[in-house]
């Protein structure tokens, strides 16, 4: 019997905009909302196996939540925000509300390789993970856990942790992460 526990934190509050800056670290607030983060995660920290987008902002959520243990992360570019590159600055902000509602196999090519790197470390997932990472990755797996049409199912909000629970390769639970806990058993 296996069993796997994967918390899914959205990194904290960045210093300025997605579309303003390539790589932004924390804003003051987002390191509160990253302490406070690792607060609610303190037991999980010590024996989790613990991951992080290679965006500054992730790995600093990362840091500041695993500040009481020195456990080390590992960067992982699975975890990496949605591929945008191709996208000149000033219209990444359009660009991504209309992905939002754009049907999955409709999207970008290089948008669905990503998904579907994602998808495929979930089912291959074997562990309890601790993953800090963006607001569209964990749209992603949850649009994919849920058999959503696009890829955009919910608004996590800044430093929350969606939770998802699988036992012997079926999905028993769902906790969406924002303000609100929802809870979804299946």
């Amino acid at each position: 019997m296996s069993q796997s526990h994967i918390i899914l934190v959205r990194h904290g509050e960045a210093s300025t905009g997605w579309s303003e800056h390539p790589d932004p670290g924390l804003s003051a607030q987002g390191c509160r909302q990253a302490k406070n983060s690792g607060k609610s995660l303190i037991n999980e920290l010590s024996s989790y196996q613990l991951f992080s987008s290679p965006k500054k902002r992730a790995i600093e959520t990362m840091e500041i939540m695993n500040q009481g243990d020195k456990k080390s992360f590992e960067l992982d570019p699975r975890f990496i925000e949605i591929p945008s590159g191709n996208i000149d600055a000033d219209k990444k902000k359009e660009w991504l509300v209309s992905i939002f509602t754009t049907p999955i196999e409709e999207l970008p090519e290089a948008v669905k390789e990503w998904r579907n790197q994602l998808i495929k470390w979930l089912k291959e997932a074997e562990g309890n993970f601790i993953v800090t990472t963006h607001f569209m990755v964990i749209n992603a797996l949850v649009s994919h856990i849920t058999s959503n049409d696009a890829i955009s199912y919910f608004h996590p909000d800044y430093a929350s942790r969606t939770e998802i629970f699988i036992k012997n390769g079926e999905l028993t639970q769902l906790i969406l992460g924002d303000d609100k806990k929802t809870v979804i058993n299946l």
